[in-house]
């Protein structure tokens, strides 16, 4: 009689959260040796990617001061806004081509990544006895990693955007602690909530897993 399959946790504890965490050396080095050069892109576009939101905000700034100093003043230069506000066109066209960029590296990166564990996996099964096959729980371990291939790609995802969007929140941070310490409070504010609730959906995303 085989023992019952395992059942996909479906409540995990903060202790469990933290111990998953063990998972993400082994999978960023399979990552790494999947492709470096695509690695590299796709950490590369993310790091200009976070910092594009910083100079999207202080350019208008510029051109605010630009305007003013025209109108109440006189001394404004109309060259002067009229390229502020292309370089502002130029840094929003300049997002939507490293986003678009971004996307197409990690759509190549994971099918690389996919084809390269759906390999190892075969090449694992091939060495192992008919017997094996005939135990529900181990195929069901072999159907859950073939499975699973695809989604190691959303997990690594993740953590790329929680550091891109961490580098963005510090930019910010600093630029608002130079413009007025007090909007940091209204930060803290606004991140608490989406930082609870994509720390509670990704859980029950991975649960699901």
């Amino acid at each position: 009689m085989h023992p019952p399959l395992p059942k996909p946790p479906g409540d995990l504890t903060w202790r469990k959260r933290v111990a998953a965490l063990r998972n993400v050396r082994p999978l960023l080095r399979m990552v790494w040796e999947t492709s470096p050069p695509l690695v590299l892109a796709t950490v590369f576009l993310r790091l200009l990617r976070a910092l594009i939101p910083l100079a999207a905000l202080w350019i208008p700034k510029l051109i605010l001061d630009a305007v003013i100093a025209r109108i109440s003043q006189g001394n404004g230069s109309l060259v002067r806004i009229w390229e502020l506000v292309a370089l502002e066109l130029g840094l929003a066209v300049l997002n939507d081509v490293l986003g678009r960029a971004n996307t197409l590296v990690d759509s190549l990166l994971g099918d690389r990544f996919t084809n390269r564990i759906s390999i190892r996996l075969m090449e694992h099964a091939n060495r192992l006895d008919l017997q094996h096959f005939e135990d529900p729980v181990f195929y069901d371990k072999l159907e859950r990693a073939r499975r699973q291939t695809t989604g190691r790609m959303g997990l690594l995802a993740a953590i790329l955007n929680v550091c891109q969007d961490t580098l963005t929140l510090a930019s910010l941070s600093a630029g608002l602690i130079f413009f007025s310490p007090w909007l940091m409070l209204l930060l803290v504010a606004a991140v608490i909530p989406s930082f609870l609730g994509e720390t509670h959906f990704t859980t029950l995303a991975y649960s699901a897993l």
